[in-house]
């Protein structure tokens, strides 16, 4: 059956080329994307079959090719293989003659090249990349993960000495830099809870001036570095993907708790605003050092 959608078309070569590659995770994970969205797609359900690792996944794709095609001789031959079922030769040996590759000529290198930057469309109109973001259908790329091969467009690109990597792999790379248990977490709220209340309550009391206000960008940066080192020892030095923003909010606590008066002393117009200058250039500065040095 002819395929006449460009975005299904660009996937199925692409899918082609992984599945020829022996990548069958991969293969399989991009034909259920054809299928997901273009269910009447054939070769797609045919090439789910082959790559499936489960065989009643297998047999339900070739039953599905065969319910879009009945004639389909590579649908009959899977299943009935699978099935242990006689087939003819001649259907045997037409669907090995199909997988066949065709002998290649001079002009292949050529014509591959051209057809991996632009290939017409059937509606007349040049598709300008092969593949799809994954995560953005409707962006053309040629870029891919190296790791699982996946197409990226430029905005999903984390750049690497090895090549772009996409958010998924780079999170699970990730994960296994962050060591922190759930335990850690609870520590580190424990430790650094009760030292920023006690950093917040002098940045209050230490009042408004100008004079403070220049000190505090050179001693917030110091405090701040102080809390986070401090939570990081009393959790042994392990790292967490939310260790550093935990430490932060337990800083911003630190200056509202005790300065709730305040708060509501300038609800009811009984302190200016100006009074509120230096915790503001305070958590500033102190946050910054010390989600740095939980990080």
């Amino acid at each position: 059956m002819e395929i006449s959608q460009p975005r299904i078309r660009s996937l199925m070569r692409q899918a082609s080329r992984v599945e020829e590659a022996g990548k069958r995770a991969a293969a399989e994970q991009l034909y259920r994307q054809i299928l997901d969205e273009a269910p009447e797609t054939e070769e797609a359900w045919l090439g789910l079959a082959r790559m499936a690792a489960d065989p009643a996944a297998q047999e339900d794709a070739y039953e599905r090719a065969l319910e879009l095609n009945p004639e389909n001789k590579e649908a009959k031959v899977g299943l009935a293989d699978m099935r242990g079922e006689p087939v003819p030769e001649a259907w045997r040996k037409q669907v090995e003659a199909a997988k066949a590759p065709e002998p290649e000529t001079e002009a292949a290198p050529v014509m591959k090249k051209e057809v991996e930057t632009a290939v017409p469309a059937a509606d007349g109109h040049e598709e300008v990349y092969e593949f799809t973001c994954y995560r953005h259908p409707d962006r053309g790329t040629s870029l891919r993960c190296y790791n699982c091969h996946k197409p990226i467009c430029a905005s999903c690109t984390n750049k690497t000495s090895v090549g772009y990597i996409c958010p998924d792999c780079k999170r699970e790379l990730e994960d296994k830099f962050f060591n922190a248990s759930a335990a850690d977490y609870l520590i580190a709220t424990l430790v650094s809870l009760p030292l920023s209340l006690m950093a917040g309550y002098l940045v209050w009391r230490l009042g408004g001036g100008f004079f403070f206000i220049f000190i505090m960008i050179f001693v917030g940066g110091a405090v701040g570095g102080l809390i986070g080192r401090l939570t990081k020892k009393a959790i042994g030095g392990r790292r967490g993907r939310y260790l550093p923003h935990l430490v932060v909010v337990m800083m911003i606590l630190g200056v509202i708790v005790p300065g709730l008066p305040l708060l509501l002393s300038v609800a009811a117009g009984g302190v200016p605003l100006f009074a509120f200058i230096t915790p503001g250039v305070y958590l500033f500065v102190a946050c910054g050092s010390a989600f740095y040095w939980m990080k």
